[in-house]
């Protein structure tokens, strides 16, 4: 199918990287700015949810109704203090507090992607616990990377640009991803009404028994589409079985494509392009050539699950509006300018502080 071909839902990308560094130039937000609102009107989306370093919170700001914002909150791999907390052991109610305040929609993309044993902390350390409570207590809800694709603990079936970017654990000063999981789930059962969305499906798609009985165990909890290399490609090998589980767990899914501010735009395009042929076709297609090179090619094709209409709505906007909000909430101008003041985006800070 073609994009002009797709059904006319409202689609919401819930799954957007567009970083803002601290000092970055007016021309550079300017640029950054071009690049989401072409991805939003030639893919045909109605909104992006964005990790972005308030980037999101300015774009929020001046097109009103068109961004959702993600809070930013350290990996488990990055070490303390952290620029924006700038404490060991940070407060998180006045830092969370503070972020509410601004406008934010939730937090992250954050997580656990693996890393040296010595520079990782679990997502259970002492830590994250106060960050846990909050977002449990205040219904925050947490958009989380846990682990990676299951080749990547593999030196024979990883993929050489896995290895050429580090992401490869086979060694032993890796903890395994048995280890990440383990630390999720006694996050989970600690603080059990958490409204989380897992990225990337989890890493779970070459499972389907577990993929079901994780999400019956953790009903809070959801997953996005966001594609891993291995994704659409171990669903379509169970393509039956696995176009079942989508309609019985529809309510559960979120589409997302983790487009980054490195890609070309026409890249970005491809991911719209790839997940929805996967979700609304029943073709066997591969990967474009035009996709990035994190897409992989693979031999063997996708095949569409050309899921029902009623499911599609939900998928792509219904399940994101239900955990987010129906609307983005509304940025207050002069609270998110002090906020980028105080963590070192004063560029920024004067260009929302014109919004006011």
């Amino acid at each position: 199918m073609e994009m002009k071909e797709f059904a006319d839902l409202p689609l919401i990308d819930g799954h957007v990287h567009l970083d803002a560094p601290a000092g970055a130039t007016k021309q550079a937000v300017d640029k950054l700015e071009s690049f989401a609102l072409e991805i939003i009107d030639r893919g045909r989306l109605s909104q992006m949810y964005l990790s972005s370093n308030y980037l999101g919170t300015y774009l929020k700001a001046k097109h009103a109704g068109r961004f959702y914002d993600g809070g930013e909150v350290p990996w488990s791999s990055t070490e303390v203090p952290w620029s924006s907390i700038g404490a060991d052991v940070p407060d998180w109610r006045e830092y969370l507090d503070g972020l509410m305040a601004c406008g934010i929609d939730g937090i992250g993309e954050m997580g656990s992607k693996p890393a040296l044993k010595e520079k990782f902390r679990p997502l259970s350390d002492d830590f994250y616990k106060d960050f846990w409570r909050y977002c449990e207590s205040h219904q925050v809800p947490v958009l989380c990377h846990v682990a990676d694709p299951e080749e990547f603990w593999d030196e024979a079936s990883a993929p050489q640009w896995a290895k050429d970017r580090g992401w490869v654990y086979y060694g032993g000063e890796f903890p395994k991803k048995e280890e990440l999981y383990s630390d999720l789930e006694s996050i989970l059962c600690h603080y059990p009404d958490i409204s989380m969305v897992l990225a990337h499906f989890y890493f779970l798609s070459a499972d389907l028994e577990r993929s079901a009985d994780f999400l019956d165990k953790h009903p809070k909890v959801s997953f996005d589409l966001t594609p891993g290399i291995e994704l659409l490609y171990n669903i379509s090998r169970k393509r039956d079985q696995w176009r079942e589980f989508f309609i019985a767990y529809q309510d559960r899914i979120l589409f997302g494509t983790d487009i980054c501010d490195w890609q070309k735009s026409k890249a970005a395009l491809d991911r719209i392009w790839v997940l929805r042929n996967f979700l609304e076709s029943d073709e066997e297609f591969f990967t474009p050539r035009t996709a990035d090179h994190l897409m992989t090619r693979y031999t063997e094709p996708f095949i569409g699950l050309a899921l029902p209409g009623e499911v599609l709505k939900k998928i792509y906007a219904g399940n994101f509006q239900r955990i987010f909000g129906k609307q983005p909430r509304p940025v207050d101008t002069l609270c998110a300018a002090d906020s980028c003041d105080k963590h070192g985006q004063e560029p920024l800070a004067a260009l929302i502080r014109e919004l006011a």
